[in-house]
């Protein structure tokens, strides 16, 4: 296996617990530990990012990147949802209004497609 694409499956792993963590993430303390965390992931991934020698961006590095993404999106996405529907957003396989189905999308599209859009913005910029 590609070491690459290892370091992207255990840079995903954090994002697999705090799925099932969500709603514990309503909780200061709890989400600034795990924006520590996300920061932490970030710059390991910017540390082997920078270290390999590949010409291409790294998949991990892509990766570290996706916790902080989701927990940025998931807070945006969330204050805005409880300040329109005046209830917190169901997460799952059967939500009971078809609503949460955008909310998630939201969150799932956001986190997978904004670490390259921000990436090529960046080297568009400052290259």
């Amino acid at each position: 296996m590609n070491i690459d694409i290892l370091l992207y499956l255990i840079f995903i792993i954090p994002i697999v617990i705090v799925g099932f963590q969500i709603e514990k993430l309503n909780q200061q303390k709890i989400f600034l530990i795990w924006i520590s965390i996300s920061i932490l992931l970030i710059i390991a991934g910017i540390l082997i990012e920078d270290n390999s020698n590949n010409e291409m961006r790294n998949l991990s590095y892509f990766g570290s990147q996706m916790l902080f993404i989701f927990l940025i999106i998931q807070k945006i996405t969330r204050t805005l949802y409880f300040k329109i529907f005046k209830r917190e957003p169901e997460i799952g396989k059967f939500p009971k209004h078809k609503i949460d189905y955008v909310y998630t999308f939201i969150i799932i599209i956001g986190v997978v497609i904004l670490p390259f859009i921000i990436d090529s913005y960046i080297f568009k910029k400052f290259q």
